[in-house]
């Protein structure tokens, strides 16, 4: 909280503070906030719905020409902030690109992400730029009114569904911002985080529920508007190579052995040159795919070998 709280922007933001039916003291922490900053800072306690019905209250809520999350374990750049927000009252792009930066807790380590650096500082458009990279939550604000007019709305109850917030209203943005300073911070390496394995044994299949919602946000947009699909594109790749990954690391055994043929069988029908692409470019999926599973046992076991290390 204390990296949104700048003397001089407070009357240019609005923190919505959600206690997703929690039982700590995220409630009245926030309450504590929302009576030293009134105006600013929006206590909401509400029942719990996951990520994603958080997401959904806030968006549905705020006045602000756009909008961003913040996770809970994350924090802004302090000194980054308000130039940031100067940026937001200054463009009508769709969306405003920023740099990440990660913090490696198990080093204390704070590495900026360059993913954008080919990409000059100002106005783009979509039709004219291909990104080089896919857009994440961390890095990108979205202007309010898209995601309310197309009721874009986020899986509740479900693990991984940030990737929806950026993905979704991809068929309606046109323009983009590019700031070239890192802004949000983005802490790793924390147990129990959704992509640890303790998080992918109890939440794997969440990952599948969004996974074909992006494809549907992939499916809406034109085939003419080549660099926005080409960026969709990119992060289903991803996204597949994340789910094959994360059911490989998990128990071998029938049951997974099954959803692994299920969701490979899926991606072919649906989203045939995402299947395509794996299937050439990653020699593991390769020989699974065209083998068909035969070689899951020995391919799980390299995978979990590779991850424990």
């Amino acid at each position: 909280m204390d990296s949104l709280l700048i003397p001089e922007i407070l009357d240019d933001i609005e923190i919505f503070v959600v206690d997703d039916g929690g039982r700590d003291k995220t409630l009245s922490i926030a309450q504590e906030y929302e009576r030293e900053y009134p105006g600013t800072v929006i206590a909401v306690h509400k029942e719990n719905g996951g990520y994603g019905s958080t997401i959904n209250y806030s968006v549905k809520k705020a006045s602000g020409k756009y909008f961003k999350q913040l996770d809970g374990d994350d924090w802004f750049l302090k000194e980054n902030f308000a130039e940031f927000i100067d940026v937001l009252k200054n463009t009508d792009a769709d969306c405003v690109l920023t740099e990440v930066a990660d913090f490696k807790s198990s080093i204390s380590e704070q590495i900026v992400n360059e993913k954008f650096h080919s990409i000059p500082e100002g106005f783009h458009t979509f039709e004219k730029t291909r990104l080089p990279n896919i857009l994440t939550m961390h890095g990108t604000a979205i202007r309010t009114d898209i995601l309310r007019q197309h009721n874009i709305r986020i899986i509740e109850h479900a693990f991984y569904s940030d990737t929806e917030i950026v993905v979704l209203p991809m068929p309606f943005m046109e323009s983009f911002y590019m700031w070239k300073k890192p802004l949000y911070v983005y802490l790793t390496g924390t147990e129990g985080q959704s992509m640890s394995i303790n998080g992918i044994k109890k939440h794997y299949m969440d990952h599948d529920k969004v996974y074909w919602e992006l494809c549907r946000a992939y499916h809406s947009i034109s085939e003419r508007e080549e660099n926005k699909r080409d960026l969709v594109f990119r992060r289903l790749k991803k996204e597949a190579i994340t789910h094959f990954d994360f059911i490989l690391r998990l128990e071998t055994n029938y049951k997974h052995y099954s959803e692994l043929k299920e969701f490979g069988t899926k991606l072919k029908r649906i989203v045939p040159e995402v299947y395509k692409a794996l299937s050439n470019e990653r020699r593991n999926l390769r020989i699974m795919l065209k083998t068909q599973y035969l070689f899951y046992p020995l391919i799980s076991a390299k995978v979990k070998k590779k991850n424990n290390k």
